[in-house]
C-alpha cells in the first residue's frame, strides 16, 4: 500500500468522524482535498496542490489538508515547503502522532537532527506504540553522537513492534560499532527468530550477522551466514563481496575468485566505488 493509499483510507475516516460539523466552509474543503488526494494518488501532484491548497484556503482549521499537501510535497521532494506545512498542521491539530512522525521525517531529510529529534519526541508522546519514531529517533541520536540513547530506542522499537526487522538490523550494527559483538550476534538471531522465512529483511539479518562473525575471527560461521543470504537472494552484492572476501581470508582462492567476480560482474551504478576497486585488487592478487 502506498503513502498516499494509505492518507486516503484516514481521510474517509476522517469526514465519517467530522461529519456533525455542517459549516459550508468545511464542506466544500473537504470536497477540494478529496479532489486533491485523488489527484495525487494518480500523480497529478499540480492538481493536487492546486485542490490542497483550495481546501486551506476555504477552512485554515482543516489540519487534514495541511498535512496531505506536506505528503504530496514529499512526494516531488520538496521537503522544506512540506517542513512548513507539517508546521502548521501540528499547529492546529498537534495530538495526531503522524503529523509529529512525518514532521521528523521531512526534517531527517533536511539533516536538521535536532529539530527530527524533538519531532519524533512528539509522536512518541502522542503514540508510546509507534515502534517506527523509536528507531526514527534511534538513526536521529546515532548523528548527534549519543550511541547510548540509540541503543535504548531501537530495543524500544524492536520490543514494540516486533517484526520490524529493521530495528534488529541497526542494533546489531550498533552494538558491534560499540564493541560488543556477542550482543550484537544475540539481537540478530532474535531477529532471524521472528523474520518472514526466505524474504529480503532476513538475508540482511544474515549478512549482518556474518560480517560480524567475520570481524571476530569465526570465518566458517560467517561463510555460513553469507550463504544463507544468498540462498534467499543469489543476487545479493554485498553478501557476493563478502563471502568472496571471506574465502580469500581463508586462503580458498577458488571460491573467493568464484564469488568476486560474481559481485564485480553484478556491480551497478550504485555499487560503492571503493568495494568495487578491492574487489578487483583483490581479484588480481588471487590470480597470480
Amino acid at each position: 500500500m502506498s503513502r498516499l493509499q494509505t492518507i486516503g483510507f484516514s481521510l474517509v475516516f476522517f469526514v465519517i468522524l467530522t461529519g456533525g460539523n455542517c459549516s459550508r466552509a468545511r464542506v466544500e474543503s473537504m470536497t477540494h482535498m478529496n479532489v486533491g488526494v485523488a489527484a495525487a494518488r494518480t500523480g497529478r501532484y499540480a492538481d493536487a496542490k492546486e485542490a490542497l491548497e483550495r481546501a486551506i484556503a476555504l477552512d485554515p482549521t482543516n489540519d487534514q489538508a495541511f498535512f496531505n499537501l506536506a505528503i504530496v510535497h514529499m512526494e516531488m521532494s520538496e521537503f522544506e515547503v512540506a517542513e512548513e506545512h507539517l508546521s502548521r498542521a501540528i499547529t492546529v491539530n498537534p495530538e495526531p502522532a503522524g503529523y509529529h512522525e512525518k514532521l521528523g521525517t521531512v526534517r531527517m531529510q533536511l539533516e536538521q537532527w535536532d529539530r527530527a529529534k524533538e519531532a519524533f519526541e512528539g509522536a512518541i508522546a502522542a503514540d508510546p506504540n509507534l515502534f517506527k519514531a523509536y528507531y526514527k529517533l534511534a538513526q536521529c541520536l546515532e548523528r548527534l553522537d549519543d550511541p547510548h540513547g540509540a541503543l535504548v530506542n531501537y530495543t524500544e522499537s524492536a520490543r514494540r513492534g516486533p517484526r520490524f526487522i529493521e530495528a534488529y538490523v541497526a542494533l546489531g550494527r550498533l552494538y558491534a560499532d560499540q564493541g560488543f559483538p556477542d550482543l550484537a550476534i544475540r539481537v540478530l538471531r532474535s531477529g532471524l527468530d521472528v523474520a518472514i522465512p526466505r524474504t529480503d529483511e532476513q538475508a540482511q539479518l544474515y549478512h549482518v550477522l556474518g560480517t560480524i562473525q567475520q570481524e571476530q575471527g569465526n570465518l566458517a560461521a560467517a561463510v555460513e551466514s553469507f550463504r544463507a543470504a544468498l540462498d534467499i537472494l543469489p543476487a545479493m552484492s554485498d553478501a557476493l563481496f563478502s563471502i568472496g572476501w571471506t574465502y580469500a581470508q581463508m586462503d580458498n582462492r577458488e571460491e573467493a575468485v568464484r564469488y568476486l567476480e560474481l559481485y564485480v560482474a553484478g556491480a551497478g551504478q550504485n555499487a560503492p566505488e571503493h568495494y568495487v576497486r578491492a574487489a578487483r585488487s583483490k581479484l588480481d592478487q588471487l590470480q597470480l
